[in-house]
């Protein structure tokens, strides 16, 4: 009786990603085919064949599935947001957003098909503003770099991060309410030319 090889790291880490892309787009089809609401993880799980506990592994629920890019999209902003020598907090901000819409880009398809999804599921929309909440984070802290630590400084960066998200959501919305058939990244350039008018200065007098 002979055993099966060892398998390497690099071949664990493909068989990972494998199982993730499998479970994600049975998950999407069966959601377009039957609807959110009347898709079972099991279902995901038979349709991706893989057995229940292994969707569970990848996947602690369904309406995880509904975003599976969220924790990698929070870490290339997270690294995005590493400021540079003689960059304003607005700057860092503005270039690791136009890093995101870069990825989004890339992504276009199945970008239109959450959009899609989230749309026809009231739940789903509540879930992804709470979402929205990590990345409303760490802009805040991004432009607290900029301000005094005080009461003021501290609301302002919390505005600014507030105001900076609101944009986002409402270019991403036109752009994916168009087919997303624009320059995403353009568009962005062009919506933080305006929030940059309405920002004015730097940080705290």
């Amino acid at each position: 009786m002979t055993e099966d090889p060892p398998v390497d790291e690099p071949q664990r880490e493909k068989n990972r990603s494998e199982r993730r892309a499998a479970l994600v787009s049975a998950a999407y089809a069966l959601f377009a085919e039957r609807g959110y609401a009347a898709t079972t993880m099991d279902d995901v799980a038979q349709a991706a064949g893989l057995s229940r506990r292994t969707a569970f592994r990848y996947f602690a629920t369904k309406e995880a599935l509904v975003f599976p890019e969220r924790d990698d999209r929070l870490v290339l902003l997270a690294d995005a947001l590493v400021a540079r020598e003689h960059e304003t907090p607005f700057e860092t901000v503005r270039r690791a957003c136009l890093a995101l819409a870069r990825r989004y880009q890339d992504e276009r398809d199945r970008m239109l098909a959450q959009h899609r999804l989230v749309q026809s599921e009231p739940a789903l929309i509540g879930r992804e503003l709470q979402l929205d909440r990590a990345f409303e984070e760490q802009l805040e802290q991004a432009f607290a770099r900029g301000e005094r630590d005080t009461s003021r400084g501290k609301r302002r960066a919390r505005v600014r991060a507030s105001a900076v998200i609101g944009a986002v959501r409402a270019s991403l919305r036109e752009w994916l309410e168009g087919g997303a058939s624009t320059d995403l990244v353009r568009l962005g350039r062009e919506t933080f030319a305006e929030l940059e008018q309405g920002f004015g200065g730097g940080g705290e007098q």
